[in-house]
């Protein structure tokens, strides 16, 4: 299909043109500018705004290896076209770290999220696209995707096909449309709002209730008015917190409503977290809640690697591999995600994690020290075994001999 036929005017017919890079980046900055304010709302709830960043700063941080294997054996590739945008640049304005964490933002408020793969440079790009979108399927089966939007007084309107998009979800139960916090929990987030906004007016008051001034006599609306105000001045807002009031003219004020501690305050902002781990995955202790002990939270921090990250890592690799290899290349290669960059504890934990790796021959000693970022070993690229710490090569062919250089 030719190029051109990617676009079309729109129904005012102005002017459709190609989108660069920087066009496509301008006008996802556009859309986020114009976005109806959910997602910022959502963000001044602590708990929400803790367990995105976390979960964003966590993907963003994961190094991207691509390997090739063959015959049993695996192969690092650090040269292949498709990995500097993970590893290197992602497009002339994005770090990987910085795709990585968009593209998971976007997953975490609104369920999916999409890149152009831009292969028409001497690199390949990895560009956001705007969230809003529209969806054609075809009578074959094909998908194709429309993003619009205005950059400089220019309307834009290009059609994708799903071939040149990564697509990633959050949850989805057809594949075809994510669901994302924002719709999973909005009860729960408008929860916390509501009672954001009752500690702000709560405190407001001076941290006292509502209540009621009873006079001994009739009093028309102005003069309950000038009551009213007079009380308020004297005993609202937090300067005048623990005043003491002065009721003449035989006036009685009686308190309405319940105390913070009846109404369960604290307790529904701590419900409140409960429901934000449970939705995302993020253990409450790093959401700075709950009282486990340092070895439950070292467990529940296992938990998030493997039940929350493991899974949207797969699913990064997966779309990886589809959308930026070759077709002969998807036979033995693949991308991986190095989760245990997440998993990297104190010095102690990691020194004891080698020593078992490598005591029992499931990792070379040049393979720890390449996590540690140390220089290779000239003769650390052979298994070990703990019988006096000799090759596994050399007590295969029956030698007892200590390898001294090692």
């Amino acid at each position: 299909m030719p190029f051109s036929k990617l676009f079309r005017k729109n129904e005012e017919g102005a002017k459709s043109v190609i989108l660069t890079s920087d066009q496509l980046i301008a006008l996802r900055e556009r859309v986020q500018e114009e976005f109806d304010g959910s997602a910022p709302k959502a963000m001044g709830t602590s708990p929400v705004a803790a367990a995105h960043r976390i979960l964003t700063n966590s993907m963003g941080s994961l190094p991207v290896d691509l390997f090739r294997k063959e015959n049993g054996k695996r192969e690092n590739i650090s040269n292949h076209r498709a990995l500097y945008p993970l590893t290197v640049r992602a497009n002339a304005h994005l770090s990987p770290f910085l795709f990585k964490k968009i593209m998971e933002s976007k997953c975490f408020w609104h369920g999916e999220a999409f890149a152009y793969i831009d292969r028409s440079g001497e690199r390949v790009e990895l560009i956001p696209m705007p969230d809003t979108h529209e969806l054609y399927e075809t009578e074959t089966g094909e998908r194709w995707y429309l993003f619009t939007g205005e950059v400089k007084g220019v309307n834009l309107t290009r059609k994708f096909h799903e071939a040149e998009l990564i697509h990633l979800f959050n949850e989805t139960g057809d594949g075809v449309r994510g669901v994302g916090m924002l719709q999973m929990a909005r009860e729960t987030i408008n929860t916390d709002l509501s009672a954001q906004k009752y500690a702000g007016k709560f405190y407001k008051q001076g941290a006292r209730p509502s209540g009621v001034i009873e006079v001994p006599t009739k009093l028309d609306q102005q003069n309950k008015d000038k009551v009213r105000n007079a009380f308020e001045r004297a005993v609202g807002g937090m300067d005048n917190a623990f005043r003491v009031a002065v009721m003449d003219l035989g006036m009685k004020y009686t308190q309405l409503g319940i105390s913070q501690k009846d109404a369960q305050f604290i307790e529904s902002r701590q419900f409140t977290v409960e429901e934000v781990s449970r939705f995302t995955g993020v253990p409450m202790y790093k959401l700075q809640a709950g009282k486990q002990s340092y070895e439950s939270n070292e467990a529940n921090g296992i938990e998030y690697v493997t039940d929350t990250l493991r899974p949207i890592a797969v699913q990064w690799e997966e779309e990886f591999r589809y959308k930026l290899l070759l077709p002969r290349e998807r036979e033995n290669m693949y991308f991986r995600m190095n989760l245990a960059a997440e998993m990297r504890g104190d010095d102690k934990s990691r020194s004891v994690f080698y020593q078992t790796m490598v005591d029992h021959s499931l990792m070379k000693p040049n393979e720890c020290r390449r996590l540690e970022e140390l220089d290779d070993d000239p003769n650390g690229d052979e298994l070990l075994v703990t019988k006096n710490l000799t090759t596994l090569k050399r007590l295969v062919e029956g030698g007892e001999e200590v390898n001294e250089n090692i």
